[in-house]
């Protein structure tokens, strides 16, 4: 009971690393935690045993003026998890964040490429480098939907041109298949043909300019060379979830099933092809499932 809440903090964080918790599920909990230390430190409450219900429903109160809904809910479940944890670990008899209620998050419209944008964005590829490596990122992120870290940890070794398909490092560690059209295919191996090799570099995609060329394309350069695209082609709002959200809905406008989209697009749940897919438009495809056109004349 009188544990130091920020060095159970520390704990419960070494203690979700070795459970597999990911670096940013770990940092966001991180922040959350940590700021929630010292919001109970100016009330003069250091140890862990010291936190009651009250309290936190007064903390949980507070993040309403400050934050987004979004974020409020990170925060609540980072709490819940940890003092849900201390229960575990005996350091409290009973779990005080049962008092936080996880608040609704509201559903937005999100950025979501459509077919004229990203023809637009292969446009702007020419034949140099830079180009078939910009091609490639814009198809392969298309077709097979992977997310910005699963691109850049994209390995030469989890590449099947033939087969065209590729193995991709989910969330929580897993490996899953990803798969990929002709089209992706041509220009992958475009690239492929160009890519600058560096010694104990295997990734797929690697820098062709700046500081470090042949070394393996971070987030950070995934964006930027993203963002380029879109300045040359006049695209706004280009970045990788954005291809992620256009691979969900330009699937289910080809006609996909919602299973297929799903198992395509790695998701566990089928409600994800939903929230992925808010941009469809039936406007522009009711006219073939018209139930009047649909009658017998």
């Amino acid at each position: 009971m009188c544990a130091c809440l920020s060095d159970v903090i520390g704990s419960y964080l070494v203690a979700q690393r070795q459970a597999g918790k990911s670096d940013a599920t770990l940092e966001q909990y991180g922040y959350h935690l940590g700021k929630m230390a010292d919001w109970l430190g100016e009330l003069g409450i250091v140890y862990v045993g010291e936190v009651q219900r009250a309290d936190l429903q007064s903390w949980g109160a507070g993040l309403r003026d400050r934050w987004a809904p979004a974020t409020i809910k990170g925060a609540v479940c980072a709490a819940r998890s940890f003092f849900r944890w201390c229960v575990e670990e005996e350091l409290l008899s009973e779990n005080v964040a049962l008092a936080l209620k996880v608040p609704r998050v509201p559903m937005r419209a999100q950025r979501t490429l459509t077919a004229v944008e990203i023809s637009r964005l292969l446009a702007g590829c020419d034949q140099s480098v830079r180009g078939r490596r910009d091609a490639a990122l814009v198809t392969v992120l298309l077709d097979t939907g992977l997310r910005n870290s699963e691109v850049c940890g994209l390995r030469l070794v989890d590449l099947d041109l033939e087969e065209q398909r590729l193995v991709v490092r989910i969330k929580g560690g897993d490996e899953a298949w990803g798969y990929f059209g002709s089209g992706c295919r041509e220009r992958l191996a475009a690239w492929l043909a160009v890519r600058p090799a560096r010694a104990g570099v295997g990734t797929v995609f690697v820098s062709v300019g700046g500081n470090t060329p042949g070394c393996a394309l971070t987030p950070r350069g995934l964006r930027l060379a993203l963002k380029r695209l879109g300045e040359r082609g006049e695209v706004q709002g280009v970045c990788p979830h954005a291809f992620r959200r256009s691979f969900a809905t330009l699937m289910l406008l080809n006609g996909a099933p919602s299973r297929i989209v799903q198992l395509a697009g790695r998701w566990s749940d089928l409600r994800m092809v939903e929230v992925y897919s808010q941009a469809l438009d039936a406007s522009s495809v009711y006219a073939k499932w018209s139930p009047v056109d649909g009658l017998e004349p």
